[in-house]
């Protein structure tokens, strides 16, 4: 397993940019405090009278909204939201328990697994993840592909080809997130992680591999999805520090 480094980035709060809403906190009765993500970074702002539904700008009061915004400097610690023009909204009429629970763990993890400079190179990402949920029948691969791409963007990566150790393609029997990948029969040891089946292992392969969130070609089942899922979540408290709560909806 590897680490690399990310670079600085600014964002420029004179200009319109297309965000997605990562949180909204209420900081008066009406207006609310808004994390998002652009393509230029991590951006918060306040949004005056988001809370009232007569408001103009009361269609992004949804978390993985995306947005079109427009933002003016003003006497607050934040710039102020000046007009918001709605691309998407992750509200569907059959809105079933998985399907928002999806969203909230999307949306906690991207907030808080990644630096602020690190958050344009996911922007992509969670905007195909997000449309991609909004047709799916069930969430499970979208949610694999996606943390892996988090895990990546964060700067950890695994070898999920062959062996991490001696290269070798052939009697992989097991997957390390201590040791950094696949581990063949002969290069396992005795306190080597072992706690993945043969279905299991496919699949975080191929949630690494998979290259566009909007064209995965794998299925899976509920229960294995959850197996890896927790495993990523088990990894990020290790290795980054934060813990997910929302996973605990998803893990039901």
């Amino acid at each position: 397993m590897t680490k690399n480094p990310s670079r600085p980035t600014a964002i420029n709060t004179e200009n319109k940019m297309r965000i997605i809403v990562l949180t909204i906190t209420q900081y008066k009765e009406k207006d609310g405090i808004i994390d998002a993500v652009s393509e230029e970074g991590k951006i918060t702002f306040l949004a005056k009278g988001i809370f009232d539904p007569k408001n103009k700008n009361a269609s992004i009061n949804n978390i993985l909204s995306v947005a079109d915004i427009e933002l003016n400097e003003g006497n607050y610690k934040y710039p102020v939201l000046k007009s918001a023009s709605i691309i998407s909204s992750p509200m569907k009429v059959n809105s079933d328990f998985y399907y928002l629970s999806s969203l909230m763990l999307i949306a906690e993890a991207t907030k808080n697994m990644l630096q602020d400079e690190e958050k344009e190179r996911i922007f992509n990402s969670l905007l195909s993840a997000t449309e991609a949920l909004k047709k799916a029948k069930q969430p499970w691969e979208i949610l694999l592909v996606y943390f892996a791409e988090l895990i990546k963007v964060s700067g950890y990566e695994f070898e999920v080809n062959h062996c991490v150790f001696c290269g070798s393609k052939q009697d992989i029997v097991t997957f390390s997130f201590a040791d950094g990948g696949f581990v063949c029969r002969n290069c396992m040891q005795e306190d080597t992680e072992k706690e993945l089946s043969v279905p299991q292992m496919f699949l975080l392969r191929n949630a690494f591999n998979t290259r566009d969130i909007g064209n995965i070609t794998f299925r899976c089942e509920k229960d294995d999805a959850i197996k890896v899922l927790g495993k990523f979540v088990e990894f990020i408290s290790d290795s980054i520090g934060v813990t997910l709560k929302s996973f605990s909806l998803i893990n039901k």
